[in-house]
């Protein structure tokens, strides 16, 4: 029997109620700091293991990337299972049917109804179901190129967007669009709905500030396994993902396009931001002269002391994961103190992992899985990320009373995925700052922590304005710049002359 895992996406209307805003195949299982709920808590496979039974199948395959449903899945039954990953692949593998084998397809398949009339096709699904309790109003341009509008109402979101401007099928510019507006009348709606084109479509953005996660807006993911003759549904999971960033009240839109200005981040599960706090607003940076200031007191300009690591092999120091192919001697002999300037910092609430760390001294630290910790691994100093950690590294920590450093061998670590209000920072040229927890306020011992990275390697360039020295740059989003909106990227970053 061949069935097909589709992965339906809802949002929360002002009445509480579940509005289905797009369905797709080739879905995957978000991580611990975009879901909400636990993996155990997001499957219910009971009604497939009786389906299961009901049928009679002696074999299960797979085909789709969803590693966590898999592993549940075989190992909840005493069938044989194969898994054939297929993540992007446009050909999906030929399996034999049968009566005793069942085929679960999660793949995106081109060749298949459901994925490419009303998966890939954004409009098709609305227009399917626009005449049932779940329908959407919506606007787009028909077969003719005229504008085809159902809309009649305008939502009253208070401060928060009213309208998404989305694409109709896969494959989009991902820095620019969803693009969200808010209008408060009608004839304001028919400024939007000229941005409608043969790739666009417009449609209520839909918000309920009851529904919120931590102060984060939720999208529920359902998984549903559809299967024959008139596909009927099985629910195997669902669960809430998060937007990267909090909402507020301080949104701006363009008063004549009325687009909205700001992070789309906090607005669309689309946006996934890697930047997580590396600072809470407790921690303590050591400054120039010696003395020390919280991450909250610390100000833009202010003169903090660093490092000057030895680089005989020219390494890229920007990168956060930097390997400067030195042993620790040489670290020791060879390191030199000056200052560093904090070019920037912003405020971050995100959902992120928490590493606690157990060292062979039987000292525990709790810190962001974010954080770069200068370390000795195999004989090499080198950054490391707290989740890279393993037992044998070391982590280096210098004694501000006289400068010379110390080590901490790891024994073995353990993550946590918890909400996070923090800071993240940015300082120039050797990209170090020392820092300690106010729990060790008292302590003179400080580690080496790596600010976000700045190297890039990737060929995907965007045009952006560097906020130091207001050069044009060809890095992307990934490489050193906050956020991003159609007006361009902002928060901190810069570029590679600064």
């Amino acid at each position: 029997m061949r069935t097909v895992l589709i992965g339906s996406d809802f949002v929360y209307n002002s009445n509480g109620d579940l509005i289905p805003i797009e369905i797709n195949t080739n879905v995957g299982w978000d991580n611990d700091n975009v879901r909400v709920e636990e993996n155990a808590d997001s499957f219910n496979l009971a009604p497939l293991l009786q389906f299961i039974e009901d049928n009679g199948f002696t074999k299960i395959e797979y085909i789709g990337a969803i590693h966590q449903f898999y592993q549940r899945l075989s190992q909840s039954v005493d069938i044989e299972c194969n898994m054939h990953y297929v993540a992007e692949a446009l050909t999906i593998p030929d399996i034999e049917d049968s009566d005793t084998t069942l085929i679960i397809r999660s793949a995106y398949d081109t060749t298949a109804v459901v994925d490419d009339s009303y998966c890939a096709d954004k409009v098709n699904f609305l227009n399917l179901i626009k005449n049932s309790s779940l329908g959407s109003e919506f606007a787009h341009l028909d077969e003719s190129n005229n504008v085809t509008s159902s809309i009649t109402t305008i939502l009253d979101n208070g401060t928060h967007p009213n309208f998404i401007l989305k694409a109709i099928r896969p494959h989009y510019d991902r820095d620019i669009y969803p693009k969200l507006y808010k209008v408060n009348t009608m004839e304001e709606l028919s400024v939007v709905l000229q941005n409608i084109d043969s790739n666009y479509f417009l449609m209520p953005y839909y918000f309920n500030g009851n529904k919120l996660e931590n102060n984060h807006i939720q999208v529920v993911r359902s998984l549903n396994l559809l299967f024959p003759p008139n596909l009927e549904s099985i629910q195997i999971a669902q669960y809430h993902k998060i937007c990267s960033d909090i909402i507020d009240d301080n949104s701006e839109y363009d008063s004549s396009t009325f687009e909205y200005m700001g992070d789309r981040s906090k607005y669309l599960t689309t946006i996934v931001l890697d930047w997580k706090p590396k600072l809470e607003d407790t921690d303590l940076v050591e400054m120039a002269d010696g003395s020390f200031k919280t991450a909250l007191d610390l100000q833009i300009g202010d003169d903090i002391k660093t490092i000057d690591i030895p680089n005989p092999f020219q390494v890229d120091n920007r990168d956060e994961k930097v390997n400067y192919r030195i042993s620790y001697s040489d670290l020791v002999s060879g390191t030199t103190y000056s200052t560093n300037k904090v070019l920037n910092k912003v405020r971050v609430n995100r959902k992120t992992y928490i590493v606690t760390i157990t060292f062979t001294d039987d000292s525990i630290w709790n810190d962001v899985g974010d954080s770069n910790y200068l370390t000795e691994r195999n004989g090499e100093i080198r950054f490391l990320n707290t989740l890279e950690l393993v037992a044998g590294d070391y982590v280096l920590l210098i004694d501000t009373s006289n400068n010379e450093f110390i080590k901490k061998e790891v024994l073995h670590t353990i993550k946590a995925s918890e909400y996070l209000n923090g800071w993240i920072l940015t300082v120039e040229r050797t990209h170090l700052f020392l820092t300690k927890s106010n729990v060790d306020s008292t302590s003179s011992y400080v580690s080496i922590e790596h600010n976000v990275g700045q190297g890039c390697t990737c060929d995907n360039y965007s045009s952006y304005t560097c906020n130091v020295c207001n050069g044009s740059c060809g890095k992307n989003e990934r490489c050193g710049i906050y956020g991003y909106s159609s007006y361009g990227f902002t928060g901190f970053g810069y570029c590679e002359y600064c």
